[in-house]
Protein backbone atom coordinates (compact mmCIF):
# COMPACT_ATOMS: atom_id res chain seq x y z
CA UNK A 1 0.00 0.00 0.00
CA UNK A 2 1.27 3.49 -0.89
CA UNK A 3 0.06 6.59 0.95
CA UNK A 4 0.36 10.05 -0.62
CA UNK A 5 -0.60 13.57 0.35
CA UNK A 6 -1.09 16.45 -2.08
CA UNK A 7 -3.28 19.43 -2.98
CA UNK A 8 -4.39 20.77 -6.34
CA UNK A 9 -6.77 23.24 -7.95
CA UNK A 10 -9.24 22.14 -10.65
CA UNK A 11 -10.85 24.98 -12.62
CA UNK A 12 -12.60 27.35 -10.22
CA UNK A 13 -13.04 24.65 -7.60
CA UNK A 14 -10.47 24.26 -4.86
CA UNK A 15 -9.96 20.55 -4.24
CA UNK A 16 -7.75 19.35 -1.41
CA UNK A 17 -6.77 15.69 -1.35
CA UNK A 18 -5.75 14.71 2.15
CA UNK A 19 -4.94 11.02 1.72
CA UNK A 20 -4.49 8.63 -1.17
CA UNK A 21 -4.18 4.87 -0.65
CA UNK A 22 -3.03 2.55 -3.44
CA UNK A 23 -4.00 -1.07 -2.81
CA UNK A 24 -2.68 -3.66 -5.23
CA UNK A 25 -5.16 -6.45 -5.91
CA UNK A 26 -3.30 -9.78 -5.59
CA UNK A 27 -5.77 -11.67 -7.78
CA UNK A 28 -6.26 -9.15 -10.60
CA UNK A 29 -3.07 -7.11 -10.44
CA UNK A 30 -5.15 -3.93 -10.72
CA UNK A 31 -4.55 -0.90 -8.50
CA UNK A 32 -7.36 0.25 -6.23
CA UNK A 33 -7.01 3.94 -5.41
CA UNK A 34 -8.78 5.47 -2.42
CA UNK A 35 -8.71 9.16 -1.66
CA UNK A 36 -10.48 11.70 0.51
CA UNK A 37 -10.92 15.16 -0.96
CA UNK A 38 -12.97 18.26 -0.27
CA UNK A 39 -15.05 19.57 -3.18
CA UNK A 40 -17.10 22.73 -2.58
CA UNK A 41 -16.61 22.28 1.17
CA UNK A 42 -17.95 18.68 1.24
CA UNK A 43 -15.66 15.78 2.11
CA UNK A 44 -15.87 13.19 -0.65
CA UNK A 45 -14.41 9.69 -0.55
CA UNK A 46 -13.44 8.17 -3.89
CA UNK A 47 -12.73 4.53 -4.68
CA UNK A 48 -11.31 3.86 -8.15
CA UNK A 49 -9.65 1.21 -10.31
CA UNK A 50 -9.15 1.06 -14.09
CA UNK A 51 -12.84 0.23 -14.74
CA UNK A 52 -14.91 2.02 -12.07
CA UNK A 53 -15.06 5.16 -9.98
CA UNK A 54 -17.28 5.35 -6.88
CA UNK A 55 -17.79 8.50 -4.78
CA UNK A 56 -19.28 8.66 -1.27
CA UNK A 57 -20.33 11.48 1.08
CA UNK A 58 -19.77 10.43 4.72
CA UNK A 59 -21.28 13.68 6.01
CA UNK A 60 -24.58 13.06 4.22
CA UNK A 61 -25.66 9.60 5.27
CA UNK A 62 -22.71 7.75 3.76
CA UNK A 63 -24.53 8.34 0.46
CA UNK A 64 -22.99 6.84 -2.69
CA UNK A 65 -23.34 9.73 -5.13
CA UNK A 66 -21.53 8.26 -8.12
CA UNK A 67 -21.02 4.83 -9.69
CA UNK A 68 -19.29 5.50 -12.99
CA UNK A 69 -17.96 3.26 -15.76
CA UNK A 70 -14.60 4.67 -16.80
CA UNK A 71 -14.69 3.12 -20.29
CA UNK A 72 -17.88 4.92 -21.31
CA UNK A 73 -17.99 7.69 -18.70
CA UNK A 74 -21.53 6.54 -17.95
CA UNK A 75 -22.99 7.53 -14.56
CA UNK A 76 -25.45 5.00 -13.14
CA UNK A 77 -26.49 6.90 -9.99
CA UNK A 78 -29.22 9.56 -10.06
CA UNK A 79 -27.68 12.97 -9.35
CA UNK A 80 -29.23 15.16 -6.65
CA UNK A 81 -32.47 16.95 -7.48
CA UNK A 82 -31.61 19.57 -4.85
CA UNK A 83 -28.48 20.65 -3.01
CA UNK A 84 -27.10 18.63 -0.10
CA UNK A 85 -28.36 19.89 3.25
CA UNK A 86 -28.28 18.39 6.72
CA UNK A 87 -31.60 16.77 7.61
CA UNK A 88 -33.40 16.94 10.92
CA UNK A 89 -34.43 13.81 12.83
CA UNK A 90 -37.98 14.10 11.45
CA UNK A 91 -37.42 15.48 7.92
CA UNK A 92 -39.01 13.81 4.91
CA UNK A 93 -36.72 12.38 2.25
CA UNK A 94 -38.58 14.41 -0.40
CA UNK A 95 -37.42 17.64 1.27
CA UNK A 96 -33.77 16.90 0.53
CA UNK A 97 -31.51 15.98 -2.38
CA UNK A 98 -33.65 13.09 -3.67
CA UNK A 99 -30.83 11.20 -5.41
CA UNK A 100 -27.94 8.83 -4.74
CA UNK A 101 -27.69 5.46 -2.99
CA UNK A 102 -28.76 5.49 0.67
CA UNK A 103 -29.24 2.83 3.35
CA UNK A 104 -32.77 2.59 4.78
CA UNK A 105 -32.88 1.34 8.38
CA UNK A 106 -34.95 0.45 10.43
CA UNK A 107 -37.77 1.23 7.95
CA UNK A 108 -38.21 2.79 4.53
CA UNK A 109 -41.51 4.56 4.98
CA UNK A 110 -42.27 6.42 8.20
CA UNK A 111 -44.21 4.41 10.76
CA UNK A 112 -45.63 4.85 14.22
CA UNK A 113 -44.37 3.18 17.37
CA UNK A 114 -44.11 -0.60 17.04
CA UNK A 115 -44.50 -2.71 20.19
CA UNK A 116 -43.34 0.13 22.41
CA UNK A 117 -40.28 1.00 20.30
CA UNK A 118 -39.95 4.54 18.90
CA UNK A 119 -41.64 5.76 15.73
CA UNK A 120 -39.43 5.82 12.61
CA UNK A 121 -39.11 8.85 10.29
CA UNK A 122 -39.39 8.77 6.50
CA UNK A 123 -36.75 6.56 4.82
CA UNK A 124 -35.35 5.66 8.22
CA UNK A 125 -32.50 7.06 10.24
CA UNK A 126 -29.22 6.58 8.41
CA UNK A 127 -29.56 8.93 5.42
CA UNK A 128 -29.92 11.87 7.80
CA UNK A 129 -26.84 11.29 10.00
CA UNK A 130 -23.10 11.64 9.51
CA UNK A 131 -21.24 8.39 8.93
CA UNK A 132 -17.87 7.85 10.61
CA UNK A 133 -14.78 6.76 8.68
CA UNK A 134 -13.26 3.68 10.31
CA UNK A 135 -10.65 2.76 7.69
CA UNK A 136 -9.41 3.66 4.21
CA UNK A 137 -6.64 1.07 4.07
CA UNK A 138 -8.58 -2.08 3.18
CA UNK A 139 -11.50 -0.63 1.26
CA UNK A 140 -13.65 2.18 2.61
CA UNK A 141 -15.14 1.27 5.98
CA UNK A 142 -17.83 3.56 7.40
CA UNK A 143 -20.40 3.19 10.16
CA UNK A 144 -23.42 5.04 11.53
CA UNK A 145 -25.74 4.61 14.50
CA UNK A 146 -29.51 4.67 14.09
CA UNK A 147 -31.55 7.26 15.95
CA UNK A 148 -34.68 5.23 16.73
CA UNK A 149 -33.12 1.82 17.41
CA UNK A 150 -29.92 0.80 19.23
CA UNK A 151 -28.38 -0.33 15.95
CA UNK A 152 -25.02 0.33 14.30
CA UNK A 153 -24.53 -0.38 10.59
CA UNK A 154 -20.98 -0.80 9.31
CA UNK A 155 -20.37 -0.92 5.55
CA UNK A 156 -17.14 -1.88 3.82
CA UNK A 157 -16.82 -0.85 0.14
CA UNK A 158 -14.18 -2.45 -2.10
CA UNK A 159 -13.63 -2.77 -5.84
CA UNK A 160 -12.95 -6.04 -7.63
CA UNK A 161 -12.67 -5.68 -11.38
CA UNK A 162 -15.96 -4.25 -12.66
CA UNK A 163 -17.76 -4.79 -9.33
CA UNK A 164 -18.33 -2.74 -6.21
CA UNK A 165 -18.59 -5.07 -3.20
CA UNK A 166 -20.53 -3.79 -0.18
CA UNK A 167 -20.18 -5.82 3.01
CA UNK A 168 -22.62 -4.99 5.81
CA UNK A 169 -22.48 -5.68 9.54
CA UNK A 170 -25.51 -4.72 11.65
CA UNK A 171 -24.91 -4.75 15.40
CA UNK A 172 -27.36 -4.38 18.29
CA UNK A 173 -25.68 -2.02 20.75
CA UNK A 174 -28.15 -2.76 23.55
CA UNK A 175 -28.95 -5.53 26.02
CA UNK A 176 -32.43 -5.99 24.57
CA UNK A 177 -33.69 -7.33 21.24
CA UNK A 178 -34.88 -4.74 18.72
CA UNK A 179 -36.97 -4.74 15.54
CA UNK A 180 -35.76 -3.64 12.11
CA UNK A 181 -35.89 -3.96 8.37
CA UNK A 182 -33.25 -2.88 5.90
CA UNK A 183 -33.42 -1.89 2.26
CA UNK A 184 -30.79 -0.72 -0.17
CA UNK A 185 -31.96 2.49 -1.83
CA UNK A 186 -29.92 2.95 -5.04
CA UNK A 187 -31.70 5.53 -7.20
CA UNK A 188 -30.43 4.96 -10.72
CA UNK A 189 -30.13 7.41 -13.58
CA UNK A 190 -32.21 6.20 -16.52
CA UNK A 191 -32.70 6.82 -20.24
CA UNK A 192 -35.86 6.13 -22.22
CA UNK A 193 -35.36 2.67 -23.72
CA UNK A 194 -33.47 1.22 -20.75
CA UNK A 195 -34.60 -2.27 -19.72
CA UNK A 196 -35.23 -3.53 -16.19
CA UNK A 197 -34.14 -7.17 -16.22
CA UNK A 198 -35.16 -9.64 -13.49
CA UNK A 199 -34.54 -13.40 -13.19
CA UNK A 200 -36.81 -15.67 -15.23
CA UNK A 201 -38.23 -17.07 -11.99
CA UNK A 202 -39.84 -13.69 -11.31
CA UNK A 203 -43.15 -13.73 -13.16
CA UNK A 204 -45.23 -11.88 -10.57
CA UNK A 205 -44.72 -8.84 -8.35
CA UNK A 206 -46.74 -7.32 -5.53
CA UNK A 207 -47.93 -3.72 -5.80
CA UNK A 208 -47.34 -1.62 -2.68
CA UNK A 209 -47.94 1.76 -4.32
CA UNK A 210 -48.96 3.06 -7.71
CA UNK A 211 -49.67 6.60 -8.88
CA UNK A 212 -53.05 7.52 -10.39
CA UNK A 213 -54.51 4.07 -9.61
CA UNK A 214 -52.88 2.32 -12.57
CA UNK A 215 -52.79 -0.87 -10.50
CA UNK A 216 -54.48 -1.85 -7.24
CA UNK A 217 -52.30 -1.66 -4.14
CA UNK A 218 -51.66 -4.90 -2.25
CA UNK A 219 -52.40 -7.03 -5.30
CA UNK A 220 -50.21 -9.35 -7.37
CA UNK A 221 -49.61 -8.52 -11.04
CA UNK A 222 -47.64 -10.31 -13.75
CA UNK A 223 -44.08 -9.27 -14.62
CA UNK A 224 -43.05 -7.67 -16.89
CA UNK A 225 -46.29 -7.31 -18.86
CA UNK A 226 -49.12 -6.38 -16.49
CA UNK A 227 -52.75 -5.48 -17.06
CA UNK A 228 -53.77 -2.14 -15.56
CA UNK A 229 -57.08 -1.41 -13.85
CA UNK A 230 -58.31 -0.02 -17.17
CA UNK A 231 -57.35 -3.20 -19.03
CA UNK A 232 -54.28 -1.82 -20.79
CA UNK A 233 -51.18 -4.06 -20.93
CA UNK A 234 -48.12 -2.22 -19.65
CA UNK A 235 -44.51 -3.38 -20.13
CA UNK A 236 -43.06 -2.58 -16.72
CA UNK A 237 -39.62 -3.73 -17.78
CA UNK A 238 -39.11 -0.98 -20.35
CA UNK A 239 -38.29 2.54 -19.21
CA UNK A 240 -40.32 5.08 -21.19
CA UNK A 241 -40.10 8.85 -21.46
CA UNK A 242 -40.64 11.01 -18.39
CA UNK A 243 -44.41 11.58 -18.25
CA UNK A 244 -45.00 13.25 -14.88
CA UNK A 245 -47.69 10.67 -14.04
CA UNK A 246 -46.12 7.24 -13.54
CA UNK A 247 -44.72 5.84 -10.30
CA UNK A 248 -44.85 2.31 -8.89
CA UNK A 249 -43.36 0.53 -5.88
CA UNK A 250 -43.29 -3.21 -6.47
CA UNK A 251 -41.84 -6.20 -4.63
CA UNK A 252 -40.53 -9.46 -6.11
CA UNK A 253 -40.05 -12.58 -4.00
CA UNK A 254 -36.62 -14.01 -4.78
CA UNK A 255 -36.07 -17.76 -4.66
CA UNK A 256 -32.89 -19.25 -6.13
CA UNK A 257 -31.71 -16.20 -8.06
CA UNK A 258 -30.69 -13.05 -6.19
CA UNK A 259 -30.19 -10.23 -8.66
CA UNK A 260 -31.84 -7.39 -10.55
CA UNK A 261 -30.42 -5.39 -13.44
CA UNK A 262 -30.74 -2.31 -15.64
CA UNK A 263 -29.52 -2.41 -19.25
CA UNK A 264 -28.76 0.71 -21.31
CA UNK A 265 -29.09 0.22 -25.08
CA UNK A 266 -27.41 3.52 -25.91
CA UNK A 267 -24.02 2.31 -24.68
CA UNK A 268 -24.40 -1.50 -24.69
CA UNK A 269 -23.74 -1.64 -20.97
CA UNK A 270 -25.68 -2.24 -17.78
CA UNK A 271 -25.65 -2.65 -14.02
CA UNK A 272 -26.44 -5.85 -12.11
CA UNK A 273 -27.10 -5.79 -8.36
CA UNK A 274 -26.43 -9.22 -6.82
CA UNK A 275 -27.36 -10.49 -3.36
CA UNK A 276 -27.99 -13.70 -1.43
CA UNK A 277 -31.76 -14.37 -1.41
CA UNK A 278 -31.44 -16.43 1.77
CA UNK A 279 -30.32 -13.22 3.53
CA UNK A 280 -32.33 -10.73 1.46
CA UNK A 281 -35.42 -12.56 0.17
CA UNK A 282 -37.09 -9.63 -1.62
CA UNK A 283 -36.27 -7.10 -4.32
CA UNK A 284 -38.06 -3.77 -4.24
CA UNK A 285 -38.52 -2.10 -7.63
CA UNK A 286 -39.21 1.64 -7.64
CA UNK A 287 -40.13 3.15 -11.00
CA UNK A 288 -40.66 6.92 -11.13
CA UNK A 289 -41.22 8.67 -14.44
CA UNK A 290 -41.63 12.10 -12.90
CA UNK A 291 -44.63 11.56 -10.59
CA UNK A 292 -42.68 11.93 -7.31
CA UNK A 293 -42.29 13.92 -5.16
CA UNK A 294 -45.57 15.79 -5.16
CA UNK A 295 -43.85 19.18 -5.11
CA UNK A 296 -40.56 20.48 -6.46
CA UNK A 297 -38.24 18.73 -8.90
CA UNK A 298 -39.36 15.26 -9.96
CA UNK A 299 -37.50 11.95 -9.98
CA UNK A 300 -36.91 10.18 -13.28
CA UNK A 301 -35.39 6.99 -11.96
CA UNK A 302 -35.48 3.27 -11.32
CA UNK A 303 -34.32 1.78 -8.03
CA UNK A 304 -33.51 -1.91 -7.58
CA UNK A 305 -33.64 -2.47 -3.83
CA UNK A 306 -32.57 -5.76 -2.21
CA UNK A 307 -34.37 -5.89 1.13
CA UNK A 308 -35.33 -8.00 4.10
CA UNK A 309 -39.07 -7.33 3.75
CA UNK A 310 -41.87 -7.12 1.19
CA UNK A 311 -43.08 -3.87 2.75
CA UNK A 312 -41.53 -0.43 3.08
CA UNK A 313 -43.09 -0.01 6.53
CA UNK A 314 -41.63 -1.69 9.59
CA UNK A 315 -45.09 -1.68 11.17
CA UNK A 316 -46.54 -3.48 8.14
CA UNK A 317 -43.62 -5.90 8.14
CA UNK A 318 -44.39 -6.70 11.77
CA UNK A 319 -47.93 -7.47 10.70
CA UNK A 320 -47.00 -9.77 7.81
CA UNK A 321 -44.14 -11.56 9.54
CA UNK A 322 -41.23 -10.15 7.50
CA UNK A 323 -39.82 -7.78 10.14
CA UNK A 324 -36.50 -8.81 11.67
CA UNK A 325 -35.54 -8.90 15.32
CA UNK A 326 -31.88 -8.64 16.32
CA UNK A 327 -30.98 -10.12 19.69
CA UNK A 328 -29.04 -8.22 22.34
CA UNK A 329 -25.40 -7.61 21.31
CA UNK A 330 -25.92 -9.73 18.20
CA UNK A 331 -24.67 -9.19 14.63
CA UNK A 332 -26.32 -9.71 11.25
CA UNK A 333 -24.17 -9.66 8.10
CA UNK A 334 -24.88 -9.59 4.37
CA UNK A 335 -23.28 -8.57 1.07
CA UNK A 336 -24.23 -6.73 -2.13
CA UNK A 337 -22.35 -6.69 -5.40
CA UNK A 338 -22.91 -3.98 -8.01
CA UNK A 339 -21.39 -5.18 -11.27
CA UNK A 340 -21.09 -3.36 -14.59
CA UNK A 341 -21.58 -5.79 -17.48
CA UNK A 342 -20.02 -4.41 -20.63
CA UNK A 343 -17.31 -2.66 -18.61
CA UNK A 344 -14.60 -3.54 -21.16
CA UNK A 345 -16.63 -3.86 -24.37
CA UNK A 346 -20.25 -3.25 -25.41
CA UNK A 347 -22.76 -6.13 -25.23
CA UNK A 348 -26.31 -6.54 -26.53
CA UNK A 349 -29.41 -7.10 -24.41
CA UNK A 350 -29.53 -10.87 -24.96
CA UNK A 351 -25.91 -11.29 -23.89
CA UNK A 352 -26.53 -8.99 -20.94
CA UNK A 353 -29.46 -11.15 -19.79
CA UNK A 354 -27.42 -14.32 -20.15
CA UNK A 355 -24.45 -12.90 -18.24
CA UNK A 356 -26.65 -11.53 -15.46
CA UNK A 357 -28.33 -14.92 -15.06
CA UNK A 358 -25.13 -16.98 -14.85
CA UNK A 359 -25.09 -18.94 -11.58
CA UNK A 360 -22.98 -17.05 -9.11
CA UNK A 361 -22.02 -17.84 -5.55
CA UNK A 362 -22.05 -14.56 -3.66
CA UNK A 363 -19.69 -15.04 -0.76
CA UNK A 364 -20.88 -13.69 2.56
CA UNK A 365 -18.74 -11.30 4.60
Amino acid sequence: MIRLRYRYRSGNTRTSVDKVFLNLSPDLGLPEIIFLKMVNHIDTLTLQNDLLQVRILPEFGGKIISFCSLRTGEEFILPPLNGYQHASSIADFSEHDGGGFDECLPSVSSCKSVEGEPAVPDHGDLWRVMWHIDSQQDGLVLHADALTRPLRLTRRATLKGSSLILDYDLYNLSDNPTSWLWSAHPLLRVDAGDHIVLPDEVDKVTVEYTAAGLFKSNTSITWPNARSTSGVITDLGKVTEKDGATAHKLFARMNQAGWGALYRHRIGQGLVIRFDPSALPYLGVWISLGAWPETGKKQYTVALEPTTSNSDSLASAQGNGTARCLDARAHCRWRLELEVLGASTSINLDDFRAMAALPRRLEQP
